[in-house]
């Protein structure tokens, strides 16, 4: 595997990189990835940041048991400290320590202990905290970031010590809610940490024995998505919550 400098003939190789790691890896809409795909990752988006001094794109060529071709894509934005803004491997060639290698070239080519590396990166990229923690970076802020037209949630990482999640609600947390048309009873046992405000489990009986879903402590909203890996994601505010267990070899 070869890491090198992004030239303008990997702009389309990029772009298929990206694709393919935005509909395996992130939490978003159709519509959402294509505004990400026009906004930041069209020729002339590409060709502009390749061309600027400020911004240092990285990819890698070829891995174990492919042909060559631009396996993986990193990105940092060197204007204002040193940032880690877009990292991606290609779904065929996860597991392979493409990630891993191209956030190991960053370091050695633009931070420094005056420039230390951090990261801002989508909230809906569940794995990405996992992974950046293994490089010493750690969630500190919440953010938003608009790309054509569409507005994000990004987390903001940075060097340093672990922000714990928080454990206090940001809003009145009631003993029921009415929610499909139908009253809806929350359980103060056991609420799950979020990295805003904790999560409640809501039931659609008193008794707590009929699972309903989520209620989010920082906005009050119940549109909370859970998959099977325990991750929760609220989808008014962007509070959630991210898997208690992930295998970080994944990228």
């Amino acid at each position: 595997m070869e890491l090198r400098p992004a030239e303008p003939t990997d702009r389309p190789a990029i772009r298929d990189v990206v694709t393919g790691s935005l509909e395996t890896s992130y939490s978003l809409s159709p519509r959402e990835i294509q505004s990400l795909l026009e906004s930041e990752f069209s020729p002339e988006a590409l060709g502009k940041r390749i061309e600027a001094a400020d911004v240092r794109l990285f990819v890698a060529v070829g891995s174990e048991g492919e042909s060559d071709g631009v396996s993986g894509f990193v990105e940092v934005d060197a204007a204002d400290g040193t940032t880690l803004r877009w990292l991606h491997v290609h779904p065929t060639a996860r597991g392979r320590g493409v990630g891993t290698a191209l956030v190991e070239r960053v370091r050695e080519e633009v931070a420094t202990d005056d420039r230390p590396l951090g990261a801002r990166v989508l909230t809906a990229a569940a794995e990405g905290r996992e992974f950046l923690e293994r490089f010493g970076l750690t969630r500190s802020d919440s953010d938003e970031s608009d790309f054509g037209g569409e507005t994000f949630q990004v987390d903001v990482f940075t060097t340093g010590d672990a922000a714990e999640a928080s454990n206090e609600p940001a809003v009145p947390v009631p003993e029921t809610i009415e929610a499909d048309g139908e009253e809806r009873y929350l359980g103060d046992e056991d609420p799950v940490p979020g990295t805003e405000a904790p999560f409640f489990h809501v039931y659609s009986d008193s008794a707590h024995e009929e699972p309903y879903g989520y209620f989010c402590s920082r906005c009050g909203s119940t549109d909370v998505t859970a998959d099977g890996l325990d991750r929760l994601q609220c989808g008014e505010c962007g509070n959630h919550h991210d898997a208690d267990e992930w295998d970080a070899s994944f990228l």
